[in-house]
């Protein structure tokens, strides 16, 4: 079962609105025929448009509504079965024929890079897009259920090479230069050639497997699929590379033992044991890289490679080690032996040359140590909810989890607006310099000026939600401040005063929502991508906290420090890709300025629903799009051209508001 690659971002707010008359009633910029009933219809993040039916699977051109392409092999193709595949410019379906079936499609110009069935694969456990080599490498099964790996040509969807043993547990692949890819399984490292497949190198993380004998053996079987028949044994594997040390690649590998034992008195207990190594290996001949490795009898938690060196956590314990990157020393703590935190590692953030340490489950603890790990604050800073986004300031930082915000002096640790505000980071807000926070708690929006070590309250009068609902989003447009919830949109004015508050009961057929709030994910994700940087992490625990400075204040080119978000789209020749950059620069670059409409959904009465265009400037509706009576209408929104799309049998009509 696929999951939406955009399931990992937080939703935007969306607002459901009464009709209210006196707006006009949209008429469509254009009309797409297609030739019979639309089963679904799609936007993509780029903005690319489409749709599906008996006769095909059609690209739509968003501008003219021409019919840009029709793959036939894709008609009735199950909309369960369609994902926008996260970090590139490709789409997956499944065909009508079957979900052990793969289609990878480039939807500008509709060109099939991957067909399963011509490859000879039956199911699909994994894909890798490797645009430094041009290539998708995936792993699953042939029609045997003999385990298959196999290497495509992104550029015109020939098979290079074909894997057919010890490749069935892929836990990472990545690129190492144009000529090269790095592969880990459960229990080894390979190198190998991108263009024949030919193993340059392999390697264990624990040097004593290197070695021939029964151990040895054992792994190999192991991790050409024994594993599987082996419950007692529960393998976890992580495979770092990162810009900090480009000639290095890591791997850590944790074991799972289950012993059953039987005291004296007849009773069994279950006795579990972990073991975990991390080690280095250069990545031109696969040498380890450190004399022996990182070695601990606790699960293995996050690992998060930082400037100073690699960030080790146990997830079992409360205990994190810093790890030079050529040696492999530790860098913190008594004898290099590492430090303790509050609780399992669970992200981290470079403050300078201090490091801010978030740890916890589901509540959040943070706390800021220097170079050598030394903790500086007297105490740590607690939050309900684990942290999402980091704000650093001169001397100061705003923190906040899924619950609260707070505002931390850097040098002390202690709170500068006497303690968390309610509401957590969707009512953190920047413009410039200045940080703008909501309170749910006293119902009043605070500002944090460049350089100030206080907050001041804007407005004056607690702003009260009906439905009983409190704010979940706040938002700065040139009119002043957008507070939302799922059935509330509010503006607070710059001199603080409250422009307009509507509110409407929710619908209550939950298909009528899901464009919109695709939609307000697909900007949110932009946004995160255009004003900061995600800190990668890798482990059993993943770190995902948004951290923005002085220099995310612009929006950034795609090509440059944020293509990574794209893998290395930037890198390529293909004309499809070139498409896909150029859609995506403008999206980052409309996320610069704030939309000045919002789309939102009304119950007309009689089960009838239309969305309305509501101006964030004063609350008006702008426009009014029918969208029918049906549970689940297909229609989608682009928020970034302000488009709405809307089957009408097999008609695509799309309606645009200014």
């Amino acid at each position: 079962m696929r999951h939406s690659t955009l399931s990992h971002i937080p939703i935007l707010a969306l607002t459901l609105l009464a009709a209210a008359t006196g707006s006009a009633q949209a008429t469509p910029n254009w009309t797409a025929s297609t030739g019979s009933p639309i089963s679904w219809l799609r936007t993509t993040s780029a903005g690319a448009v489409l749709a599906c039916n008996a006769q095909g699977l059609s690209g739509i051109d968003p501008e003219t509504g021409s019919i840009a392409w029709t793959i036939s092999d894709l008609a009735n193709a199950p909309e369960s079965g369609y994902e926008e595949i996260a970090n590139t410019p490709f789409i997956a379906l499944d065909p009508a024929s079957g979900a052990d079936q793969l289609f990878i499609v480039e939807p500008f110009g509709g060109t099939v890079v991957f067909n399963s069935a011509k490859a000879g694969i039956t199911t699909i456990v994994s894909k890798y897009f490797l645009y430094a080599n041009n290539a998708i490498v995936l792993v699953g099964q042939k029609s045997t259920k003999d385990p298959v790996m196999t290497c495509v040509d992104m550029a015109n969807g020939s098979v290079r090479w074909t894997k057919e043993s010890g490749f069935s547990r892929l836990t990472s692949c990545t690129s190492a230069g144009p000529d090269a890819i790095l592969v880990s399984t459960l229990f080894f490292a390979y190198r190998l050639n991108a263009m024949t497949g030919e193993e340059v190198w392999k390697r264990c993380p624990d040097p004593k497997f290197e070695n021939a004998g029964a151990m040895s053996g054992l792994l190999q079987m192991l991790d050409k699929g024994g594993a599987n028949l082996m419950p007692d044994l529960e393998p976890v594997a992580v495979f770092v590379t990162t810009a900090h040390a480009p000639d290095l690649c890591f791997m850590a590998m944790q074991t799972t033992t289950r012993t059953e034992k039987t005291d004296s008195q007849g009773k069994k207990t279950m006795e579990v044991r972990y073991n975990t190594f991390v080690n280095a290996f250069r990545i031109t001949d696969g040498s380890y890289a450190w004399t022996e490795p990182l070695q601990f009898n606790n699960q293995l938690g996050a690992i998060v490679p930082l400037e100073r060196g690699l960030l080790v956590g146990a997830a079992d314990r409360k205990s994190v080690d810093m790890l030079d990157y050529p040696s492999g020393n530790g860098l913190w703590g008594k004898n290099g032996k590492g430090i303790n935190v509050k609780g399992p590692l669970s992200g981290a953030v470079e403050i300078g040359d201090k490091t801010l340490l978030t740890s916890g489950k589901e509540d959040a603890v943070a706390m800021l140590v220097d170079g050598n790990g030394t903790d500086l604050w007297k105490k740590p800073l607690k939050l309900d909810g684990a942290i999402r986004s980091v704000i650093l300031r001169q001397g100061s930082a705003v923190i906040a989890s899924a619950e609260e915000a707070d505002v931390v002096d850097l040098a002390s640790g202690l709170s500068l607006i006497d303690g968390p505000f309610k509401g957590g980071d969707g009512l953190v807000a920047r413009k410039g310099e200045d940080t703008f926070l909501f309170n749910t708690k006293t119902g009043l929006l605070y500002e944090l000026p460049a350089g100030a070590s206080s907050v001041k309250a804007i407005s004056s009068t607690e702003l009260k939600f009906d439905g009983k609902e409190k704010p979940t989003t706040l938002e700065i447009t040139d009119a002043g401040y957008i507070v939302g919830s799922d059935q509330n949109l509010a503006l607070i004015a710059t001199d603080g005063a409250l422009t307009f508050n509507r509110y409407v009961p929710a619908v209550r057929e939950p298909g009528l929502t899901r464009a919109l709030k695709y939609a307000s994910a697909v900007r949110a994700a932009y946004y995160t991508a255009a004003f900061g940087y995600t800190s990668a992490a890798f482990g059993a625990v993943s770190q995902n906290i948004q951290v923005t400075d002085a220099g995310s204040a612009a929006a950034r080119d795609i090509t440059g420090a944020v293509s990574e978000v794209y893998g290395d789209a930037a890198r390529t020749g293909m004309d499809a890709t070139k498409k896909f950059l150029q859609e995506a620069n403008a999206r980052f670059k409309a996320t610069a300025s704030t939309s000045s409409i919002q789309f939102m959904l009304t119950d007309l009465g009689k089960r009838q629903y239309a969305l309305k265009a509501v101006s964030k400037v004063d609350g008006s509706d702008l426009a009014t799009i029918p969208v029918g009576n049906d549970k689940a209408p297909q229609y989608e929104v682009d928020s970034f051209t302000n488009t709405v799309y809307l089957t009408d049998g097999g008609d695509v009509k799309a309606f645009g508001v200014k």
